[in-house]
């Protein structure tokens, strides 16, 4: 026995760490992007993106329309400042993404090359509507840029009451 060399208490330690770095690393490596795209494609193509921020509270966005240039990857990111649970949903079917309260979350998507889309919360589709206009000089930039807080359905200013 004396020719196999046995491990003493002091590798323990170190080899606890290794591990627990390498845990670390693996933990953080998922952690990256909130990035959530259910048309079956993800992240950006290249190039500058669009960056659009949408709030929604009680029952209506900030802002209700929004431009964006043709073909542009636009990056919507939900902004949930109210109680319960919103999303950001096209109506097209080509991407949803769910935000729970006081949370965000972002849908990248590739815009046609021109015409309107329109989202809703599929939860409160009745009160929560907006619209995405394609083309001319776009400049969605962020919740500001094409803001329309005032109503976001025809009755009750949004609130759906």
């Amino acid at each position: 026995m004396s020719g196999i060399a046995s491990p003493t208490w002091r590798s323990a330690p170190r080899l606890f760490g290794t591990a627990s770095a390498l845990a670390a690393v693996t933990a953080l490596a998922g952690c990256g992007s909130t990035t959530s795209d259910n048309s079956g494609s993800s992240g950006s193509s290249g190039g500058s993106g669009t960056p659009v921020t949408v709030v929604a509270q009680d029952f209506m966005f900030n802002p209700t329309s929004i431009s964006v240039p043709a073909g542009a990857t636009v990056t919507v990111t939900l902004q949930n400042q109210g109680h319960t649970e919103h999303s950001f949903t096209l109506d097209s079917g080509s991407g949803s993404i769910d935000a729970d309260p006081s949370g965000s979350k972002t849908l990248t998507f590739t815009a046609p090359s021109s015409g309107t889309m329109s989202w809703h919360c599929k939860y409160h589709p009745t009160q929560m509507k907006g619209t995405i206009t394609i083309g001319g000089s776009g400049g969605a930039g962020g919740a500001g840029s094409t803001s329309s807080s005032s109503s976001s359905s025809s009755s009750g200013g949004g609130y759906g009451y």
